[in-house]
C-alpha cells in the first residue's frame, strides 16, 4: 500500500542525510524508522500491562512497603 508522507524542507534533508550515513534510501530509512516506532510502541504496551498486573496482584504487597 502507497501513501504520501508531506516533510518539511528541513526533515526532507534530515532524512537524506541518515540514508547517506547508512548507505540506504531514503525510503528505507523512513520504513525502518516507522518499523521501528512500532514494535517501541508495543513493547511499552507489553511493559504497561505486565506492571498494572505486577501492582493489581502485590497491592498489598505494595502498600506494606510505602508505609
Amino acid at each position: 500500500m502507497a501513501f504520501v508522507v508531506r516533510l518539511s524542507a528541513e526533515e526532507t534533508e534530515g532524512l537524506r542525510e541518515q540514508a547517506a550515513r547508512e548507505h540506504r534510501s531514503m525510503h528505507e530509512v523512513a520504513v525502518l524508522a516507522i518499523r521501528a516506532r512500532i514494535a517501541a510502541d508495543r513493547r511499552a504496551a507489553v511493559l504497561d500491562g505486565l506492571f498494572d498486573a505486577a501492582a493489581s496482584e502485590d497491592a498489598e504487597l505494595l502498600h506494606r512497603l510505602a508505609q
